[in-house]
Protein backbone atom coordinates (compact mmCIF):
# COMPACT_ATOMS: atom_id res chain seq x y z
CA UNK A 1 0.00 0.00 0.00
CA UNK A 2 1.03 3.17 -0.81
CA UNK A 3 0.87 6.21 1.43
CA UNK A 4 -0.29 9.60 -0.12
CA UNK A 5 0.29 12.51 2.04
CA UNK A 6 -2.40 15.23 1.15
CA UNK A 7 -4.38 18.01 3.28
CA UNK A 8 -6.82 20.77 2.37
CA UNK A 9 -4.00 23.22 3.42
CA UNK A 10 -1.97 22.96 0.58
CA UNK A 11 -4.70 24.39 -1.21
CA UNK A 12 -4.55 27.82 0.76
CA UNK A 13 -1.56 28.82 -0.82
CA UNK A 14 -3.51 31.30 -3.97
CA UNK A 15 -2.24 33.00 -6.52
CA UNK A 16 -3.27 36.84 -6.63
CA UNK A 17 -3.72 36.84 -10.51
CA UNK A 18 -4.25 33.87 -13.28
CA UNK A 19 -1.23 31.34 -12.54
CA UNK A 20 -0.25 27.98 -13.87
CA UNK A 21 0.78 27.22 -10.00
CA UNK A 22 -2.83 26.79 -8.73
CA UNK A 23 -5.14 25.02 -6.12
CA UNK A 24 -7.13 23.36 -8.88
CA UNK A 25 -3.85 21.48 -10.56
CA UNK A 26 -3.71 19.54 -7.16
CA UNK A 27 -7.01 18.24 -7.55
CA UNK A 28 -6.70 17.04 -10.51
CA UNK A 29 -3.88 15.42 -9.19
CA UNK A 30 -5.32 14.06 -6.23
CA UNK A 31 -8.05 12.95 -8.45
CA UNK A 32 -5.94 11.22 -10.78
CA UNK A 33 -4.28 9.36 -7.88
CA UNK A 34 -7.16 8.00 -6.64
CA UNK A 35 -8.49 6.47 -10.25
CA UNK A 36 -5.11 5.08 -10.89
CA UNK A 37 -5.87 1.69 -9.41
CA UNK A 38 -3.33 2.06 -6.84
CA UNK A 39 -3.92 0.87 -3.48
CA UNK A 40 -3.64 4.08 -1.34
CA UNK A 41 -4.06 4.97 1.94
CA UNK A 42 -4.75 8.88 2.19
CA UNK A 43 -2.95 10.30 4.75
CA UNK A 44 -3.56 13.97 6.84
CA UNK A 45 0.00 14.79 7.19
CA UNK A 46 1.48 16.92 10.21
CA UNK A 47 1.94 20.49 9.96
CA UNK A 48 5.88 21.55 9.99
CA UNK A 49 7.33 24.57 11.69
CA UNK A 50 9.60 27.44 10.86
CA UNK A 51 12.75 25.30 12.47
CA UNK A 52 12.16 22.70 10.52
CA UNK A 53 12.69 24.66 7.33
CA UNK A 54 15.80 25.79 8.59
CA UNK A 55 17.37 22.33 7.85
CA UNK A 56 17.85 23.23 3.99
CA UNK A 57 17.25 27.14 4.15
CA UNK A 58 18.88 29.86 5.87
CA UNK A 59 16.65 31.35 8.97
CA UNK A 60 17.16 35.00 7.53
CA UNK A 61 15.66 33.56 4.33
CA UNK A 62 12.45 32.12 6.10
CA UNK A 63 12.24 35.11 8.18
CA UNK A 64 11.96 36.98 4.85
CA UNK A 65 9.21 35.26 3.19
CA UNK A 66 6.96 34.68 6.82
CA UNK A 67 7.00 38.86 6.96
CA UNK A 68 6.40 38.81 3.12
CA UNK A 69 3.43 37.18 3.73
CA UNK A 70 2.23 38.84 7.16
CA UNK A 71 2.72 42.57 5.54
CA UNK A 72 0.39 41.07 2.42
CA UNK A 73 3.73 40.85 -0.16
CA UNK A 74 2.23 38.95 -3.08
CA UNK A 75 5.46 38.38 -5.00
CA UNK A 76 8.98 37.11 -4.16
CA UNK A 77 10.35 37.99 -8.01
CA UNK A 78 7.97 37.56 -11.29
CA UNK A 79 7.17 34.03 -11.13
CA UNK A 80 7.45 33.52 -7.91
CA UNK A 81 3.77 34.45 -5.64
CA UNK A 82 2.82 34.94 -2.10
CA UNK A 83 -0.21 34.72 -0.22
CA UNK A 84 -2.04 34.74 3.34
CA UNK A 85 -2.43 31.06 3.38
CA UNK A 86 1.06 30.56 1.81
CA UNK A 87 2.95 29.97 5.40
CA UNK A 88 0.27 28.14 6.42
CA UNK A 89 0.40 25.46 2.87
CA UNK A 90 4.37 25.94 2.83
CA UNK A 91 4.63 24.71 6.43
CA UNK A 92 1.72 21.98 5.98
CA UNK A 93 3.95 20.92 2.70
CA UNK A 94 7.10 20.25 5.23
CA UNK A 95 5.30 18.31 7.26
CA UNK A 96 4.33 16.05 4.72
CA UNK A 97 7.70 15.81 3.27
CA UNK A 98 9.16 15.06 6.28
CA UNK A 99 6.31 12.68 7.20
CA UNK A 100 7.57 10.80 3.89
CA UNK A 101 10.87 10.17 4.66
CA UNK A 102 10.45 8.91 7.95
CA UNK A 103 8.01 6.21 6.06
CA UNK A 104 10.76 5.49 3.32
CA UNK A 105 13.77 5.28 5.88
CA UNK A 106 10.74 2.34 7.93
CA UNK A 107 10.89 0.47 4.18
CA UNK A 108 7.92 1.89 3.08
CA UNK A 109 6.29 4.14 -0.01
CA UNK A 110 4.90 7.85 0.41
CA UNK A 111 3.98 10.29 -1.75
CA UNK A 112 3.66 13.66 -0.95
CA UNK A 113 0.96 15.31 -3.33
CA UNK A 114 2.44 18.72 -1.79
CA UNK A 115 2.14 22.42 -2.85
CA UNK A 116 4.01 24.88 -3.00
CA UNK A 117 6.31 22.64 -5.55
CA UNK A 118 10.23 23.66 -3.81
CA UNK A 119 13.03 21.89 -6.16
CA UNK A 120 14.27 25.75 -7.34
CA UNK A 121 14.39 27.31 -3.95
CA UNK A 122 18.31 27.22 -2.24
CA UNK A 123 19.62 27.79 0.71
CA UNK A 124 18.77 31.73 0.45
CA UNK A 125 16.03 31.04 -2.35
CA UNK A 126 16.97 31.83 -6.30
CA UNK A 127 19.98 29.46 -6.66
CA UNK A 128 23.02 29.06 -8.92
CA UNK A 129 21.71 31.84 -10.38
CA UNK A 130 18.58 31.56 -11.47
CA UNK A 131 16.66 34.80 -12.81
CA UNK A 132 13.87 33.45 -10.32
CA UNK A 133 12.56 30.83 -7.75
CA UNK A 134 10.36 29.08 -10.67
CA UNK A 135 7.26 28.98 -8.21
CA UNK A 136 9.34 27.75 -5.64
CA UNK A 137 8.78 29.06 -1.88
CA UNK A 138 10.30 26.19 0.42
CA UNK A 139 12.61 23.04 -0.64
CA UNK A 140 9.89 20.02 0.47
CA UNK A 141 12.18 17.48 -1.36
CA UNK A 142 15.26 18.37 -0.05
CA UNK A 143 13.83 18.48 3.69
CA UNK A 144 12.94 14.58 3.06
CA UNK A 145 16.42 14.26 2.04
CA UNK A 146 17.85 16.04 4.88
CA UNK A 147 15.48 14.12 7.34
CA UNK A 148 16.59 10.91 6.23
CA UNK A 149 20.48 11.57 6.63
CA UNK A 150 19.29 12.68 10.49
CA UNK A 151 17.90 9.32 11.00
CA UNK A 152 21.26 8.28 9.97
CA UNK A 153 20.88 6.90 6.27
CA UNK A 154 24.58 7.33 4.52
CA UNK A 155 23.58 7.07 0.84
CA UNK A 156 20.44 8.96 -0.15
CA UNK A 157 19.60 9.14 -3.60
CA UNK A 158 17.23 12.05 -5.58
CA UNK A 159 16.00 11.39 -8.94
CA UNK A 160 14.61 14.55 -10.15
CA UNK A 161 12.50 13.99 -13.26
CA UNK A 162 10.62 17.79 -13.51
CA UNK A 163 11.50 19.07 -17.27
CA UNK A 164 13.27 21.97 -15.12
CA UNK A 165 16.52 21.67 -13.76
CA UNK A 166 16.39 20.87 -9.74
CA UNK A 167 18.56 23.54 -9.34
CA UNK A 168 17.66 24.43 -5.58
CA UNK A 169 18.27 20.75 -4.73
CA UNK A 170 21.65 20.59 -6.11
CA UNK A 171 22.45 23.49 -4.55
CA UNK A 172 21.42 22.33 -0.99
CA UNK A 173 23.55 19.37 -1.09
CA UNK A 174 26.26 20.27 -4.03
CA UNK A 175 29.09 19.36 -2.22
CA UNK A 176 27.23 16.89 0.12
CA UNK A 177 28.43 12.76 -0.82
CA UNK A 178 25.59 10.98 0.91
CA UNK A 179 23.82 12.09 -1.37
CA UNK A 180 23.28 11.08 -5.15
CA UNK A 181 21.31 13.77 -7.50
CA UNK A 182 20.51 12.35 -10.26
CA UNK A 183 18.13 15.17 -12.24
CA UNK A 184 16.65 14.66 -16.37
CA UNK A 185 15.73 17.87 -17.20
CA UNK A 186 15.43 19.60 -20.96
CA UNK A 187 18.09 21.06 -22.02
CA UNK A 188 19.02 24.23 -20.23
CA UNK A 189 20.00 26.73 -22.99
CA UNK A 190 16.02 26.22 -23.80
CA UNK A 191 14.33 26.22 -20.45
CA UNK A 192 13.85 28.13 -17.49
CA UNK A 193 16.28 27.85 -14.71
CA UNK A 194 19.48 27.68 -17.40
CA UNK A 195 20.76 25.65 -14.86
CA UNK A 196 22.02 22.01 -14.69
CA UNK A 197 24.68 21.14 -17.39
CA UNK A 198 26.94 18.27 -17.10
CA UNK A 199 29.96 19.79 -16.11
CA UNK A 200 28.13 20.66 -12.59
CA UNK A 201 29.48 17.83 -10.66
CA UNK A 202 29.31 18.82 -7.56
CA UNK A 203 32.41 20.05 -5.25
CA UNK A 204 34.40 19.09 -2.51
CA UNK A 205 33.90 15.54 -1.42
CA UNK A 206 30.35 15.44 -3.21
CA UNK A 207 32.43 16.46 -6.33
CA UNK A 208 30.45 13.52 -8.64
CA UNK A 209 27.39 12.66 -6.83
CA UNK A 210 25.58 15.59 -8.64
CA UNK A 211 24.31 14.30 -11.88
CA UNK A 212 22.52 16.74 -14.86
CA UNK A 213 21.04 14.48 -17.75
CA UNK A 214 20.40 17.15 -20.49
CA UNK A 215 17.26 16.34 -22.67
CA UNK A 216 16.87 17.77 -26.33
CA UNK A 217 13.48 19.45 -27.03
CA UNK A 218 11.22 16.96 -28.32
CA UNK A 219 12.31 14.07 -26.43
CA UNK A 220 9.82 11.30 -25.92
CA UNK A 221 9.64 7.83 -24.86
CA UNK A 222 12.21 6.38 -26.25
CA UNK A 223 14.74 9.34 -25.16
CA UNK A 224 14.01 8.39 -21.43
CA UNK A 225 14.13 5.18 -21.59
CA UNK A 226 17.68 5.77 -23.09
CA UNK A 227 18.64 7.91 -19.95
CA UNK A 228 17.43 5.69 -17.90
CA UNK A 229 18.85 2.51 -19.17
CA UNK A 230 22.23 4.03 -19.83
CA UNK A 231 22.75 6.91 -16.65
CA UNK A 232 20.01 6.28 -14.01
CA UNK A 233 20.14 2.47 -13.17
CA UNK A 234 23.99 1.78 -13.74
CA UNK A 235 24.80 4.66 -11.63
CA UNK A 236 21.59 3.85 -8.36
CA UNK A 237 23.38 0.24 -8.91
CA UNK A 238 26.87 1.16 -8.07
CA UNK A 239 25.91 3.98 -5.39
CA UNK A 240 23.42 1.59 -3.74
CA UNK A 241 21.23 3.80 -2.04
CA UNK A 242 19.71 2.69 1.10
CA UNK A 243 16.31 4.73 0.24
CA UNK A 244 15.18 6.81 -2.74
CA UNK A 245 13.66 10.28 -2.96
CA UNK A 246 11.82 11.11 -6.39
CA UNK A 247 11.44 14.98 -6.48
CA UNK A 248 8.29 13.85 -9.32
CA UNK A 249 7.13 16.80 -11.66
CA UNK A 250 5.35 15.57 -14.50
CA UNK A 251 5.72 18.95 -16.79
CA UNK A 252 7.68 17.21 -19.34
CA UNK A 253 4.63 14.95 -20.84
CA UNK A 254 3.35 15.92 -23.84
CA UNK A 255 1.00 19.36 -23.97
CA UNK A 256 1.37 19.95 -20.49
CA UNK A 257 2.27 23.37 -21.24
CA UNK A 258 5.18 24.92 -20.15
CA UNK A 259 8.01 22.84 -21.42
CA UNK A 260 9.35 21.76 -24.97
CA UNK A 261 9.55 17.63 -24.15
CA UNK A 262 6.99 15.35 -25.38
CA UNK A 263 6.82 12.48 -23.03
CA UNK A 264 4.25 9.89 -22.68
CA UNK A 265 2.88 7.20 -20.17
CA UNK A 266 5.39 4.88 -20.84
CA UNK A 267 8.07 7.80 -19.88
CA UNK A 268 6.62 8.11 -16.35
CA UNK A 269 5.90 3.80 -16.20
CA UNK A 270 9.89 3.88 -16.72
CA UNK A 271 10.24 6.02 -14.11
CA UNK A 272 8.38 4.65 -11.92
CA UNK A 273 9.53 0.87 -12.69
CA UNK A 274 13.73 2.66 -11.22
CA UNK A 275 12.81 1.97 -7.41
CA UNK A 276 11.61 -1.25 -8.01
CA UNK A 277 14.19 -2.63 -10.53
CA UNK A 278 17.26 -1.40 -8.48
CA UNK A 279 15.35 -2.81 -4.83
CA UNK A 280 15.12 0.41 -3.21
CA UNK A 281 14.48 -0.37 0.43
CA UNK A 282 11.84 2.74 0.76
CA UNK A 283 10.70 5.85 -1.34
CA UNK A 284 9.70 8.98 -0.62
CA UNK A 285 8.08 11.08 -4.32
CA UNK A 286 7.36 14.25 -3.51
CA UNK A 287 5.11 16.30 -6.14
CA UNK A 288 7.31 19.29 -8.25
CA UNK A 289 5.39 20.31 -11.23
CA UNK A 290 2.81 19.12 -13.74
CA UNK A 291 -0.61 21.10 -14.77
CA UNK A 292 -2.69 19.53 -16.81
CA UNK A 293 -2.16 16.44 -18.78
CA UNK A 294 0.97 15.15 -16.88
CA UNK A 295 -1.03 15.18 -13.91
CA UNK A 296 -4.03 14.01 -15.45
CA UNK A 297 -1.87 11.11 -17.21
CA UNK A 298 1.11 10.94 -16.05
CA UNK A 299 1.13 10.84 -12.60
CA UNK A 300 -0.98 7.69 -12.59
CA UNK A 301 1.61 5.59 -14.85
CA UNK A 302 4.09 6.59 -12.70
CA UNK A 303 2.24 5.72 -9.47
CA UNK A 304 1.29 2.33 -11.39
CA UNK A 305 4.94 1.39 -11.63
CA UNK A 306 6.08 2.54 -8.54
CA UNK A 307 3.66 -0.38 -7.21
CA UNK A 308 3.98 -3.19 -9.80
CA UNK A 309 1.22 -2.24 -11.76
CA UNK A 310 1.09 -2.43 -15.29
CA UNK A 311 0.68 0.30 -17.70
CA UNK A 312 -1.06 -0.06 -21.39
CA UNK A 313 0.19 2.43 -23.30
CA UNK A 314 2.13 2.97 -26.61
CA UNK A 315 5.92 4.00 -26.52
CA UNK A 316 6.62 7.45 -28.58
CA UNK A 317 8.95 8.16 -30.47
CA UNK A 318 10.91 10.76 -30.94
CA UNK A 319 12.08 12.35 -34.33
CA UNK A 320 15.02 10.47 -35.74
CA UNK A 321 17.41 14.01 -34.94
CA UNK A 322 16.39 14.44 -31.38
CA UNK A 323 16.76 10.37 -30.76
CA UNK A 324 20.47 10.74 -32.69
CA UNK A 325 21.23 14.35 -30.27
CA UNK A 326 19.84 12.73 -27.38
CA UNK A 327 22.46 9.59 -27.80
CA UNK A 328 25.13 12.46 -28.38
CA UNK A 329 24.65 13.65 -25.09
CA UNK A 330 24.19 10.26 -22.98
CA UNK A 331 27.40 9.14 -24.58
CA UNK A 332 29.01 12.40 -23.29
CA UNK A 333 27.94 12.47 -20.07
CA UNK A 334 29.17 8.54 -19.87
CA UNK A 335 32.14 9.89 -20.72
CA UNK A 336 32.47 12.50 -18.36
CA UNK A 337 31.26 10.56 -15.46
CA UNK A 338 33.72 7.93 -15.48
CA UNK A 339 35.59 9.50 -13.76
CA UNK A 340 33.59 8.85 -10.55
CA UNK A 341 31.51 5.96 -11.64
CA UNK A 342 31.81 2.57 -13.68
CA UNK A 343 30.00 3.75 -16.43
Amino acid sequence: MLSVLYSVAFLEHKPPFPHPERPDRLLLALEAVKRSGVNIELVEPRSGSVEDLHRVHEPDYVARVARYVGSGVSLIDSDTYLSPGTMRAALAAAGASLQAAELAARGEGAFALVRPPGHHAGKRGRAMGAPTQGFCVFNNAALAVARLLELGLRRVAVVDFDAHHGNGTQEIFYSDPCVLHIDLHEDPTTLYPGTGFPVDVGEGEGEGTKVNVVLPPGSSDDVYALAIEEIVIPLLGEFKPETLVFSAGFDAFDGDGLTHLKAGERAFQRLGEVAREIGARGVAAILEGGYSEGLEFGLPAFLRALEGLSVDAPLKRSPEPVLSLAREYVTELKALLRRYWRL
